[in-house]
Formats: structure tokens, sequence, C-alpha cells
């Protein structure tokens, strides 16, 4: 156990003590949590990290919980192959008690959601998550523990950004009308009254404690009026918040409450690059920490995703092609370059889209479009497989081929760019075009409650959009490939008005890029470095 600890960095940066009525516990109470694990089942810590670390907690006291604060069924092979099946028979190993839905536990269509929903053995739970035909919420608001005599609610809450950072159409009725909702709005007013009512009703039915998990986010390419700095000081009767979504890493983010009470929020990052960990200890403080290093792993756990690997292994290691250089996404240190800025990888992306289209009937498009969003992956330098085809492009999408205006292209480019230089999921790559961004440019463009653009006023970022070299004619009509869920669905908000679909979900993304790299015996020297399509003014 001392080795455990001297091994661990338990990065420890807050006791808040509790109200001094409230019961203190006869041990400690340690509550464990995941966030953003996508898929990286046997990365860094990993799941058998995470559950021996969670038996030498065992050790120490009776009271310890294990949570997931969404964001776990996409990301990777292991996820997309399966539709986020293998993900959760791995998490029912390891023994999870409390769970909140993430955007990506959406991506695989309500269908699958709602297997989510029954075959993860903890379920859900959500405060804000609801059906608008009946106005109630789907899962129950909260879950209390008993501690031997010290009793925890836990709150889950999902972001509003679901709606068009998973699949718009996924929370719509075959006529296009929203049926399910998260009470989100352009205040925030509906989300921290929901989140504030589960809190709420929590104390009153005999919590002492009250932690939300909520899959919500901090600073990076989140709302703001949905984030958790926002919502902290906005609310009373919560003693910390567990956090996700924007993949940061925060042992313990302070802010005052409206009782000027100091609130502790926490996020481990992503792909188990920590543990979260949670603990009241006898004196009733409440301790935030993450833990990124353990020292061994679960025997069991290891086991079950090495059997589950064994069923796809042979798909996987299909050759395609060598790459000479780093294709990259993010940086090493997990960061992600792509949405806000060109990469290597983005313009072999694009080229696969629009290469595609000699495949159909139409037989050449225009332009290739792909959102930043759904570019998952590094491909490092080596032999690439189509494992790093499938990584790169976890997600189910399917490539279509629309005719569009030129007034439309340059709209939607704009709306990809409003965030910059933030990050942003919906920032679109191109090829078979360039443009600029001028982000000394105030954003013009105006977004509903739920993100999707709604209107541009005010001088525009895009500047200088050519189409093979000629300046983009607003008039035209364009000929674009990408996937339908960019293109149609929707997602990050797009909405490419009038546009004609004229090839329908012709193949899925994945198997789009994989042919395309597989037509190179090794990667061309053009795609060594990024090529300039995308200039940006700062």
């Amino acid at each position: 156990m001392k080795k455990l600890l001297a091994l661990s960095l338990l990065l420890v940066l807050l006791c808040v003590p509790c109200n001094a009525q409230a019961a203190k516990p006869d041990k400690d109470i340690v509550i464990l949590f995941t966030n953003d694990v996508h898929c990286a089942v046997d990365e860094n810590l990993g799941y058998a990290g995470l559950v021996y670390y969670k038996h030498e907690m065992e050790k120490l006291t009776p009271y310890v919980t294990l949570v997931d604060a969404g964001d776990w069924a996409q990301g990777a092979t292991i996820g997309a192959i399966a539709q986020g099946r293998y993900i959760y028979e791995i998490m029912n190993a390891c023994g999870y008690d409390f769970a909140v839905p993430g955007n990506h536990e959406f991506d695989y269509g309500w269908s699958q959601f709602e297997n989510f929903a029954k075959n993860l053995k903890p379920g859900f739970h959500s405060c804000n998550l609801r059906d608008l035909r009946t106005g109630q919420l789907l899962f129950a608001p909260y879950k209390i523990f008993t501690y031997g005599d010290v009793k925890v609610a836990l709150v889950g809450a999902c972001t509003p950004e679901s709606i068009v950072k998973s699949t718009p159409s996924t929370f719509m009725d075959e006529d296009g009308k929203y049926i399910y909702d998260f009470d989100g709005d352009k205040t925030g007013e509906k989300l921290i009254a929901s989140i504030q009512k589960a809190a709420d009703d929590a104390r009153a039915e005999g919590a002492d404690y009250v932690f939300v998990v909520g899959h919500l986010g901090e600073y990076e390419d989140v709302t703001e009026v949905w984030s958790t700095p926002y919502i902290v000081p906005r609310t009373r009767n919560i003693d910390a918040f567990i956090d996700a979504h924007s993949h940061e890493v925060t042992p313990a983010l302070k802010f005052k409450n409206l009782d000027g009470k100091e609130i502790a929020i926490t996020q481990t990052g992503t792909k188990l690059k920590n543990i979260g960990k949670v603990t009241i200890n006898t004196d009733g403080e409440v301790k935030t920490e993450l833990v990124n290093s353990v020292d061994s792993r679960d025997d069991e756990i290891n086991k079950v995703i090495a059997d589950i690997k064994a069923r796809f292994e042979d798909t996987l290691n299909q050759h395609l092609s060598y790459t000479s250089f780093d294709l990259r996404a993010m940086d090493d240190n997990g960061d992600w370059i792509i949405r806000n800025a060109e990469t290597n990888l983005c313009n072999l992306a694009t080229d696969a889209m629009l290469d595609s289209a000699r495949y159909t009937k139409t037989g050449k498009a225009d332009i290739g479009l792909y959102n930043a969003g759904g570019l998952r992956s590094n491909i490092m330098t080596g032999e690439i497989k189509f494992n790093d085809a499938l990584s790169v492009m976890p997600f189910n999408n399917t490539v279509c081929i629309i005719e569009v205006s030129g007034q439309t292209i340059l709209d939607e480019l704009e709306h990809g760019a409003r965030l910059m230089p933030r990050n942003s999921g919906g920032f679109l790559h191109v090829a078979g075009m360039t443009y600029t961004v001028d982000t000394t440019i105030p954003t013009p463009i105006k977004v509903d409650d739920k993100n999707n653009m709604i209107g541009i006023e005010g001088e525009r970022r895009i500047k200088d959009a050519k189409v093979n070299g000629e300046p983009l004619d607003p008039e035209k009509i364009y000929k674009v490939a990408s996937i339908s869920y960019v293109l149609l669905a929707g997602g990050d908000g797009h909405v490419f008005a009038g546009a004609k679909m004229i090839e329908p979900d012709y193949a899925s993304a994945s198997d789009v890029f994989a042919r395309y790299i597989k037509s190179f015996e090794r990667l061309p020297e053009k795609y060594r470095e990024p090529e300039g399509r995308m200039r940006v003014i700062q």
C-alpha cells in the first residue's frame, strides 16, 4: 500500500468543510469516477488499472462507489465495431454503480441508447433529459447511497449540447420535431433550475451530501451558460461537481455558490489518463483529487478485454499502407490541434471524401468536407492498418453528395469558424478549396438555444474562398461530398440550407477513408505537412 501511495500522484487541491451539522461517516467515503474514456479500454491506466485501484481502496474502507460521467461508447474501434456493446460489457465487469449519459452515448441512434440504458448495470440518471411530449424526465434525477449512517446523493446532469454534438435527428420524430430535450436555453436558467431541484429534492429525502455528476464541461469548446463554472455560483445545496465533456484535467476548480461556500469542480481529462477521486473523510471534509498511477492491473478485467478484442482482431489488422510521417489530430499531450487549425490528417480525410465521388454515378464532386469533431485519433509513422482508419473515424457516419449554392458553403464555413481561436468540433476542413479566417473579427453567427445556426449579422470572418483555384461564386451550385451528419443531419449546428441530395449515403466514412489510404503503397509526401488550405488571421 505504501508503494501504491508513493506511485500515485494525488493532486489534492481542495478540502471543503461540510456544514457543521452534516453527518460525519465512521470511515472515509470514496467515490471513484471516470469521464470521457472514449473507448480507451486499455490505454493509460485502463479499466484494469481502475479496478485494481478500486480494490485497493476497498481494503481501506467499505464505502467505495464507482461512477462514470459519460462518453464511453464512442471514440475507438472497440466501440464502433459493436456500437458500444463491448464497452458496456467491460464496464459491467468493472462494477460501476452510477452513470450519466454523455453526448456520444447517443451516436448510434435512439434505439441503441435505450439498449445502453437497459444493459449497463447501473442504468442512467439525469435530472434534465426530458420527453417533450409528456414533460417527464426519462430517468431518475438522482440516486442516494447509504454509507453507515451517512447518505450521499449523486445527481446526474447531461449537457444540452448533446443535441448538436451527437446527431440532432436522434432527438426528433419522423416529422423533424424535437421530442427530447435537455432543459437547454440561451440563459442557462432551465438547466440550473433542473439541477437545483434535484439537489433540493435529494436533501429533502435525507441526503447529507449532494454531488452532481455532470457531463457539462468547463471552458474548452463548451457553451458558457451550460458549463459548470457558470452553474456553481448560481446554485446551493451541492457539495461538489464531478464533471466531464471538455476533457480538461481539473483536480479542483473552486467557485463560491449562492451561500458563499467554496465548491470544487473536478474532471479527469480523457482516456483514463487519471482516475477521479472524491473523498468524504471522517471529519466531514470533502476532498477532490486525481490519481495518475497505480501499482498493477486487475487480471480479470485484462482477460475480459483480451477476450473481446480477439473477436475482431483479424479484421482490424488488415494492411492498408505505410506512412513515413505522423498524421495528427492531436499533439503529444492529447490536446486537439484539428479543432482550430489545419493538419495533414484532415487533408488526407477530406481528400478521401472528394475522391470517393468517383465511385458513384455522379462521378465527381467539387469540394470535400469533414468536421473536426469527427476525426478522433492520430496515425503514427509505420504500417497503417484498418484499425487506424477506424480509430480516426470511429463514428457510424455515412458519406453522401449534395448540390448546394456557393453562398450556403460560405455560410457553413462561417458557422464552423465561429468559435475560433477556441476549439470547435464543428470546424470544417476542406478539399478542393481554400479559404481564410480572420479571427480579429467577432463572429457574425447567430444560433438558437440548441446552437443551431439561425442567421448571420455583421462582417464575416471568412475571406478569399476559392474552389479549385477560382473565386467561390455565391450563385453557383457546387457538388459537396461529406458525411450526412454534417450535410443533412444538423451535426454541430450546421444546416446547409437549400441542399439537394444527389448521392445518398453510399459508403461508411471509415471504409471510404480506408479505401483511399489503400490506394497508396506509401502515403505521398504531400501529406507530410498541412498544405495551407486554410489561412488564419489572428
